[in-house]
């Protein structure tokens, strides 16, 4: 019922209820994240959560700001206000938040302004808008760069935003999921995927300065790609670029033609077993089709989907004994390795 008479004194840095361990908690939240696509903020503020965090975006005239979704008065969600004057609204008290986060006005009071403590405003976060994605990190001093997408940065080349989806799994589950070639001909057998009496070629995984890159031939079981080329399947090289911790592109080179595909997927670690995905794609006609590449993506996740959420231990094993593994999870075994080794996560718990 009651906080602690010392809890300004005392409490922890982590958000309420915190489905992390601290360890982990404090190392994700030094890297930036997805949190909403641009086009989904306009005029109204929306609620978005990160790592346990409760956070509101709202944009002004001044640009986009991303907070804490807590109004620092009485604690209310401030995600359920409003927009007024260049301003978000407490929808509980009225007091108004410009885009820095600092209160301007308080209504209870006449004349508020030149009266209104410095201390009261909204707890703001670095953010920054690229490939028309809002990212957040939650520390002040990102330790990691964000994802240099080749195709997806060309300015000439429109953009297909998939609707977002939200998966009851790990972020990294996901993500080393989608960075599986294996499993494509079992899976993705209405999508894409090949013959199950294909093996999957031996392939090297490269240390980048971003993360981990693989290359590898595949043998598509549709024809997917509006490039001329006729047949019922095809022939092409993938090409794998894991930013850490949780992003990759994929660039698809279909033989026979010089058209070239390129798949981004990056997802938001809303809880220790909730993720939001944000996938993107371009290609170098530079004017894909929004309604097919949707679809197509769309079917493929929702093959993926039951797969991942049902996978258990439902938390990524760190430890490399913890499950057997075989040649065609190189790139897995690199990214748990890269995972411990660069940024410590998956910490033993002393006891």
């Amino acid at each position: 019922m009651f906080l602690p008479a010392d809890n300004s004194k005392t409490k922890s840095d982590l958000p309420r209820g915190c489905t992390f361990s601290a360890s982990d908690w404090h190392i994700l939240a030094s890297f930036w994240h997805p949190v909403a696509f641009v086009h989904d903020i306009a005029d109204k503020p929306v609620r978005a959560k990160l790592l346990d965090v409760d956070l509101v975006i709202y944009k002004t005239a001044s640009g986009i700001t991303v907070a804490r979704d807590l109004c620092p008065h009485r604690g209310t969600r401030i995600s359920a206000g409003w927009m007024v004057d260049d301003q978000i609204v407490c929808p509980m008290h009225g007091l108004h938040f410009g885009h820095d986060g600092a209160c301007s006005k308080i209504p209870s009071i006449a004349n508020s302004e030149g009266r209104i403590p410095p201390k009261l405003r909204l707890e703001t976060y670095a953010s920054v808008e690229r490939y028309g994605i809002i990212w957040a990190c939650l520390k002040n001093d990102p330790i990691w760069q964000l994802p240099e997408w080749e195709g997806i940065s060309n300015p000439d080349f429109r953009k297909v935003y998939v609707p977002k989806g939200t998966w009851y799994a790990a972020a990294s589950r996901h993500v080393e999921n989608f960075n599986d070639v294996a499993h494509f001909p079992w899976v993705h057998t209405q999508s894409f995927g090949g013959n199950t009496a294909d093996p999957i070629p031996p392939y090297d995984v490269n240390q980048t300065d971003y993360g981990l890159r693989f290359e590898l031939p595949y043998h598509e079981g549709f024809n997917r790609f509006d490039d001329g080329v006729e047949g019922d399947s095809r022939d092409v090289v993938y090409t794998y670029e894991l930013t850490y911790p949780f992003s990759t592109i994929i660039k698809i080179d279909p033989k026979g033609s010089d058209y070239v595909a390129y798949f981004a997927d990056t997802v938001c670690p809303v809880s220790a077993r909730e993720t939001l995905i944000f996938q993107l794609m371009t290609d170098t006609t530079g004017n894909p089709d929004t309604e097919y590449w949707i679809k197509d993506a769309l079917l493929i996740n929702d093959e993926d989907k039951p797969m991942v959420e049902e996978q258990h231990p439902e938390e990524l094993p760190l430890d490399l004994t913890e499950e057997i593994h075989v040649p065609s999870d190189r790139m897995s075994l690199e990214y748990r390795r890269g995972l411990v080794r660069n940024f410590g996560l998956g910490a033993p718990i002393v006891s």
